[in-house]
């Protein structure tokens, strides 16, 4: 999503911050939109290379498909 939707990763990245405050103020534990127990800002970095997928004709003669 960061790489294809920034303007929507960027809004979840506030909403995470904004919750990560509210539970603070109210002494509750901290809660993360992901699964590794940090923030969504330092999970997924800016720039992460996608895998080359072909969205061809379906067929896989490159092997890509296969991994």
């Amino acid at each position: 999503m960061r790489a294809e939707e920034p303007a929507l990763s960027d809004k979840s990245c506030q909403l995470e911050d904004l919750l990560i405050e509210r539970r603070t103020a109210l002494g509750k534990d901290l809660f993360y939109l992901t699964r590794y127990g940090r923030p969504l800002r330092q999970v997924v970095a800016a720039g992460v290379q996608l895998l080359p997928f072909d969205d061809g004709d379906g067929a896989c003669d490159s092997g890509w498909c296969m991994t």
